[in-house]
């Protein structure tokens, strides 16, 4: 396990409580999600896990399996905990998670999967194909591969994404909470992303079909999705109820950004699902 793979964020200092780990999105290093880190201490032991990009010396390939990711995280909790934990993971680090959960029930107490990318099948064929025939023609590539990789400074980071449409509904905190833990300082000056547009493309050409993922998970699972999502509408959200009948389903008010748009609401529902589904001789 790379050192800087899993880093405890709070501690109530009871090893009785629940053990909760953090899986991050495409993009967005673990330190992004601050406010709903610090609101989930109340429930137990807080651990955030980084995925390779953050951590490993390999140029980003075309593409990477996302199971690879699970299995990162699947070594990772392996190697530091021996109870069962908790995952809570965004995005790309919920469906992860779902897949880390679906591999080894017996490892993870449950799941809480923040706006999970579910593709549906009408969907997610025709983007396998032209990823394999122009694997930069997919728009959310080309933007990936385009994006600003270098800016003055972290002030002109923040000014950069405040305009960005799809910061609108975050507030200024949270965004600085994105902007420091998403860059960092370059000797010649300025500041340069940490996530390359490079692996931010790999992820996206790599999303995994789901389906059959989520009919064989057991463990105890949470889906919070946001009610203006541009990766989960309605008929995926019936697909996903359809396929894991035990999930528990909400919807929230905020779009693919949920956890750092509405982070204490997350917080909230999270640690409730999390105490109602844990031994009371725990908690």
């Amino acid at each position: 396990m790379h050192p800087q793979q899993l880093v405890q964020v709070g501690s109530r200092g009871d090893p009785s409580l629940p053990t909760v780990v953090f899986v991050h999105a495409n993009g967005y290093p673990p330190a992004s999600y601050a406010t709903l880190l610090s609101a989930l201490t109340g429930v137990g032991d807080v651990w955030t896990v980084a995925h390779r990009p953050l951590w490993s010396d390999q140029t980003a390939p075309k593409r990477l399996s996302w199971h690879q990711y699970a299995h990162d995280l699947q070594v990772a909790v392996a190697g530091q905990f021996s109870e069962p934990v908790w995952l809570i993971g965004h995005s790309m680090g919920a469906v992860s998670s779902l897949i880390a959960a679906a591999a080894q029930p017996a490892r993870f107490a449950g799941v809480v999967a923040i706006d999970p990318v579910l593709l549906l099948d009408r969907l997610w064929w025709p983007a396998q194909i032209l990823g394999r025939i122009n694997p930069d023609g997919l728009p959310i590539v080309k933007r990936a591969l385009s994006r600003p990789h270098q800016f003055q400074g972290f002030d002109a980071a923040f000014e950069f994404y405040r305009g960005k449409r799809v910061f609108q509904r975050v507030a200024d905190k949270e965004l600085w909470d994105y902007v420091k833990a998403g860059h960092e300082p370059v000797p010649t000056g300025g500041v340069q992303l940490r996530w390359s547009g490079a692996w931010e493309a790999c992820v996206y050409r790599s999303a995994p079909r789901m389906w059959g993922v989520l009919s064989r998970l057991r463990v105890p699972t949470l889906g919070l999705i946001g009610d203006r999502s541009d990766v989960l509408d309605d008929r995926s959200v019936r697909r996903w109820q359809r396929s894991q009948s035990q999930a528990q389903l909400i919807t929230l008010s905020g779009g693919h950004l949920l956890p750092l748009e509405a982070p204490e609401v997350c917080a909230a529902h999270t640690s409730r699902f999390i105490r109602e589904n844990t031994d009371p001789q725990i908690i």
